[in-house]
């Protein structure tokens, strides 16, 4: 199906397309409806929902957020089911959105946001958990998921908010989750970890990273806390059949004492040390203890593709950036920064020569990368990623690519104007390669300030089988997750 019509960008008074920057405006409403907006065939073998979380708003009032990470989670769900699509959006009711709601100015902190009134209103306060991250449905729960806190769980047909989530009390206040926990592919467990304090020595209180197994039937199976030498910035991991693999960025926390006593937020104290290696645990599955260790150059990996098990080696597929220059674009998202991706790397780690390798995979900047999930934790044949490519607006995600595993890769450019997200696979309910299905990418349209959902072909991602317009824009999100279960 070939590219709708652009308007010109005369008609908005200048020469220049629009910047993704009003694709960060509130959506503050809550909708549920049919599509009845679409271009092309809506695939019959496409059965599911496709959920997504990420920040629906970056005001409250006339306050603005001091990070793109403080504005409150809200979910969006897309079910498709006999050739019809429904859309809903709903906001996680924390206690954050409700008081901030109810009083529609900022009462709480966040990772880059201080609440009005100086030290007195901050000492002591921990940041606020948003729920904005990802999502995850393991177990008959749909999770949403901040490192900031536990899960917080709501109903997958409605989006109603049930609660914060514990495990039956496995996970104690103390004890914070991923927003990138993984499903073993074998067992059907759910892994995921946060970063903790272990106990206290005479050097102070000692960093760890928690690590959780989680059973098939959503019970917390095991946990153990991780030694690690300072308080990781660690966001995403990386699984195997056999092992969690984690990387400890080259970003570091300086101080965090005056972030206790209110003084600075976290994004403040944060930091890269261009002379701090990224250390690589790996922790095995069955004992949840790290049996081996590796140091690479400096630099941070934020999100991680596939990783598999080939020999002695451990093969892993990462977004390397060389520095977090992003953070300062991140503090003021509607001060006209750039938004960008890192390099596609894959590390090649021997367990038994204790050798560390890697190579760049593609040269299109990139992020967000989404594989098939039943090739988790298996080698793989295709990784598909968002790129960042200079089209005259590249102030967001402009574009996607399909990668081979052997690096070849076929790259969609969406046109200027046009800001995209996480292409999230969708398997095809008669499909049998790995490759058979669907990319769905939402996308924001910036001439007219609405969103659309775009379904490519993902054997030849260049083939857009249908768009799906929205009756608003969706503020840009993070992360997606598909159910093969339809929830209406």
């Amino acid at each position: 199906m070939a590219n709708p019509q652009i308007p010109t960008s005369t008609s908005l008074g200048n020469n220049e397309p629009p910047t993704c920057h009003g694709g960060l405006e509130n959506l503050d409403e809550e909708h549920s409806y049919w599509i009845d907006k679409v271009e092309g065939t809506i695939p019959l073998d496409l059965r599911g929902t496709f959920f997504r979380n990420g920040p629906g708003r970056q005001r409250i009032g006339d306050e603005q957020y001091g990070h793109w990470f403080d504005g409150d989670g809200m979910l969006c769900a897309f079910t498709f089911a006999e050739g019809k699509v429904h859309f809903k959006n709903a906001y996680v009711k924390t206690p954050k959105y409700l008081d901030e709601t109810a009083s529609q100015s900022i009462r709480y902190r966040g990772f880059g946001t201080q609440i009005p009134g100086g030290l007195k209103a901050n000492f002591l306060k921990m940041p606020a958990n948003p729920a904005n991250t990802s999502i995850m449905y393991h177990a008959g729960k749909l999770l949403a998921l901040n490192e900031g806190g536990r899960p917080w769980e709501l109903l997958p047909d409605s989006l109603d908010t049930v609660g914060e989530y514990t495990y039956d009390g496995a996970l104690g206040r103390s004890n914070v989750f991923s927003a990138h926990g993984k499903i073993h592919q074998r067992t059907g467990d759910y892994i995921n970890f946060g970063a903790g304090i272990s106990g206290f020595g005479l050097r102070g209180p000692q960093a760890c990273l928690n690590v959780y197994r989680i059973n098939a039937a959503g019970e917390m199976a095991a946990k153990a806390a991780i030694p690690l030498n300072s308080f990781p910035f660690c966001h995403d991991f990386a699984l195997t059949d056999k092992y969690a693999v984690f990387f400890i960025n080259s970003i570091v926390f300086g101080g965090m004492g005056n972030v206790i006593l209110g003084r600075k937020t976290i994004s403040d104290q944060v930091h890269f040390n261009e002379q701090q290696p990224m250390t690589v645990h790996v922790v095995s599955l069955d004992t949840l203890t790290s049996v081996a260790q590796f140091e690479t150059d400096p630099g941070a990996i934020i999100h991680f593709g596939n990783a598999f098990e080939d020999g002695d080696e451990i093969v892993v597929d990462g977004m390397y950036a060389g520095d977090f220059d992003a953070n300062e674009t991140l503090r003021d998202v509607f001060a006209g920064g750039r938004f960008g991706g890192g390099t596609y790397r894959r590390y090649r780690m021997n367990l038994q020569n204790k050798a560390l390798g890697w190579e760049q995979i593609t040269s299109t900047e990139s992020e967000f990368p989404t594989f098939n999930t039943r090739k988790a934790g298996q080698q793989h044949e295709y990784c598909y990623t968002a790129c960042s490519i200079d089209n005259g607006a590249n102030s967001f995600f402009n574009g996607f690519q399909k990668v081979s595993f052997d690096g070849d890769a076929t790259l969609v450019t969406l046109p200027p104007g046009f800001y995209g997200s996480e292409p999230l696979f969708a398997p095809s309910t008669s499909g049998h390669q790995e490759d058979d299905g669907y990319l769905l990418e939402v996308v924001y349209d910036a001439y007219e300030h609405l969103s659309e959902l775009q379904i490519y072909r993902a054997q030849d991602p260049t083939e857009r089988v249908c768009t799906l317009g929205l009756q608003h824009h969706l503020p840009h999100q993070f992360h997606g997750y598909f159910s093969e279960e339809v929830f209406i």
